[in-house]
């Protein structure tokens, strides 16, 4: 009984041992699972080329700021040789607010910063497709700039994304735009919505178009603004996560980014608003209206408006009798100039409208 006794125990401890053993590779395996999911959902193309288009922004910042200091440097050495240069008569005889003036009349040699900016004018007869759900849009020819352009060696306009500071751990963030938090959601995304119903009502099919769909539920804005703003949003994302030729080319050029946009780090939120001197007025003064956003976009959604008939519809059956955007509504939110924002959000924040002619903006509700 006494060898049968040892026999059985020796079985247990070595089914212990066994299970012990499983668990162990079993708990192994889930911990290299988890690390798996985090590195393709953290560490995928996408993610490494925008931080690789960030640092090379702050690379050229740097550069830039350098070759100011130089500059001042070298003035400021200029001024060194030429008061050494004087005889100690003369110095005696020129005191500091001579020197001053006659300092002040020579022009710095700092070196000149080139800019690139989108053309900035509005789409009107443009030539597009006249159906944009069942085809994709095609953009406005991109005139040139009148400001002189980058260097030949930097990125292609369709490669240079803005510098985004969003914070998604915050609440603030994730309520502006929610759906930037989720990448590896948007990434499977077709570049344009299969239907302008994804927009207004939601979609299993999309996530991009339906999570737009749900942050736009928030807010109480009517049909032709929530097609139009969700549209433009559902292209501008798809080019940040994406960024090639056609979903550069789909954007609308007044919502293409300015220079400062890909040099100073802004909240993406900004990257939507239609006008480019709105967004950099708002950029510089972001510090200002930061801590009531939500208050702030709030009132912006309920006072920017397309400049639409009222009552008239935004839609229409093609000839498979599905409901596609009315050509003439989708010319209108492709331009600029389709745009307006009524005197009560200019009258709050006047001085975000610095710099911009008010008639051409404003519309009033009848």
């Amino acid at each position: 009984m006494s060898s049968v006794s040892s026999v059985e125990k020796k079985r247990l401890r070595d089914r212990r041992s066994q299970q012990t053993l499983r668990d162990k590779k079993l708990r192994h395996t889930a911990e290299l699972k988890e690390r798996v999911d985090h590195c393709a959902q953290y560490h995928n193309d996408q993610s490494v080329q925008r931080l690789l288009q960030v640092i090379s922004g702050l690379r050229e910042q740097n550069e830039t700021l350098l070759n100011r200091q130089k500059g001042l440097k070298s003035l400021v050495s200029s001024w060194d040789k030429d008061w050494e240069a004087l005889p100690n008569a003369d110095r005696s005889s020129r005191n500091g607010a001579y020197l001053y003036r006659e300092m002040g009349s020579q022009e710095p040699q700092l070196p000149q910063i080139q800019h690139d900016r989108n053309d900035l004018s509005p789409l009107i007869g443009a030539n597009r497709q006249t159906n944009p759900l069942l085809a994709t849009p095609t953009a406005s020819p991109h005139t040139e700039s009148p400001t002189e352009s980058l260097p030949a060696n930097n990125p292609p306009p369709w490669n240079q994304i803005p510098l985004h500071s969003d914070d998604f751990s915050s609440v603030q963030t994730i309520v502006s735009c929610p759906w930037l938090a989720y990448p590896e959601k948007i990434t499977p995304c077709p570049d344009t919505p299969s239907s302008a119903l994804d927009i207004l009502y939601g979609t299993k099919t999309n996530q991009l178009a339906d999570m737009i769909h749900t942050a736009l539920q928030r807010r109480p804005v009517r049909d032709p603004e929530r097609l139009a703003i969700g549209w433009l949003a559902y292209h501008a994302t798809r080019w940040i996560i994406s960024p090639t030729p056609a979903t550069f080319e789909r954007l609308p050029a007044f919502l293409r980014p300015m220079q400062e946009q890909l040099q100073v780090p802004h909240p993406a939120v900004l990257d939507f608003m239609p006008w480019p001197k709105l967004r950099l007025n708002l950029m510089n003064r972001w510090h200002l209206y930061n801590k009531e956003r939500d208050d702030f976009f709030g009132m912006f959604a309920c006072c920017i408006k397309i400049r639409w008939p009222w009552g008239e519809d935004i839609l229409e059956r093609n000839e498979e009798n599905e409901l596609v955007i009315k050509p003439q509504f989708y010319e209108t939110f492709m331009s600029e100039a389709g745009w307006g924002v009524t005197p009560e959000f200019i009258a709050r924040y006047p001085d975000l409208f610095v710099g911009i002619d008010i008639n051409s903006i404003v519309v009033e509700l009848v």
